[in-house]
């Protein structure tokens, strides 16, 4: 299972639980967890640990009897809570599931396929905006993660000499204006922009990094593993952030 992690970029099922609550909290603007946010955040935990299972099992053997009762009782938890949030959370839900699941299979095939990972590990914050009714507000908190998560499946794959580091650079330097351009948009508060400050410094130290050659240079990975942790801790407080920006 930590095989998957790394590779995909997925946050565990319970982190996946969270982001369900936070985008429920972005969209609505208060903290309150509505009884559909909840449901919600269970069906993701499920499809979540689903996905994993039938992730490992593409990447080798697993205990049969083991990995046959989570994806049973997964499934049922998943399509129980993802109905009693209506039919868009259930089809979303299991379309990230089967995603989730293909995903090692793909996930050495280059940029696109990292794409699609970074939509997918991301997909919480917005299946949480979409299950209280507003998924429209779900978008830029999805997009701005993604962004995170793409530029840190790429780092690896510059550290593996897939690729140059100019692609990755280019993605982090210009997530900071768009981390200002899209919330400002949206009409975020201030207390956004003021807590983002620190995740914008964050990831343009990762791409100095990057562009001085210390987060792809270590023949060890040790570089890159900085590099992916300076893009971790942003994406965390540009959570907190996005979130204060709603409900201050």
């Amino acid at each position: 299972m930590r095989e998957v992690l790394r590779l995909t970029h997925a946050p565990a099922p319970l982190v996946g639980a969270l982001g369900v609550a936070a985008g429920a909290a972005i969209a609505l603007g208060s903290l309150a967890l509505p009884p559909l946010a909840a449901w919600a955040a269970l069906a993701s935990l499920a499809f979540s640990a689903v996905g994993l299972v039938l992730a490992r099992r593409r990447e080798g053997p697993a205990p049969q009897g083991t990995a046959d009762f989570l994806v049973f009782a997964g499934a049922a938890v998943g399509v129980g809570a993802a109905m009693l949030v209506g039919g868009p959370a259930l089809a979303v839900g299991v379309a990230g599931c089967a995603a989730l699941a293909a995903l090692p299979a793909a996930g050495r095939r280059g940029v696109a396929a990292s794409v699609v990972a970074a939509l997918v590990a991301t997909l919480p914050l917005a299946y949480g905006a979409l299950a209280v009714g507003r998924p429209v507000d779900g978008l830029v908190p999805w997009l701005l993660a993604s962004w995170l998560q793409l530029v840190r499946a790429l780092v690896e794959q510059v550290t593996a000499g897939r690729r140059g580091p100019g692609l990755v650079i280019a993605l982090a330097i210009g997530f900071v204006p768009g981390s200002i351009l899209l919330p400002a948009r949206a009409g975020y508060g201030g207390a956004y922009f003021l807590i983002a400050l620190f995740a914008q410094l964050m990831v343009l130290v990762a791409a100095t990094r990057l562009i001085v050659g210390r987060g792809a240079g270590d023949s060890g990975g040790g570089g890159a593993g900085r590099v992916s942790l300076l893009l971790q801790g942003a994406m965390l407080l540009g959570v907190v952030a996005l979130v204060a920006g709603r409900v201050s």
